[in-house]
């Protein structure tokens, strides 16, 4: 699964070079580039942000879910010695 991974961000990665070399190289007029480079920056922050906005609120609920069932199993486990104190086991 590691390598997929790498795989997938050498992809992402070679993607976003080839786009810029590819913008810088085009025949147009400096102040077109800087505005594509400024508006493609631009995007590029926001997906970023929005990527880690939902992992942030995906590693919140998986935190809130573990400690759940941390608590119940506590309180499972606090059940399970009250029974069996009362049996004697």
């Amino acid at each position: 699964m590691k390598r997929g991974g790498n795989f997938f961000w050498g992809v992402i990665l070679g993607t976003m070079a080839g786009l810029i070399m590819g913008i810088l190289l085009a025949p147009r007029k400096e102040e077109k580039i800087k505005n594509i480079l400024g508006k493609k920056t631009e995007e590029l922050r926001d997906n970023f942000q929005k990527i880690s906005k939902k992992i942030g609120e995906r590693v919140h609920r998986m935190k809130s879910d573990f400690e759940d069932r941390w608590k119940r199993n506590k309180i499972d486990k606090e059940k399970m010695d009250q029974v069996e104190d009362e049996l004697g086991t």
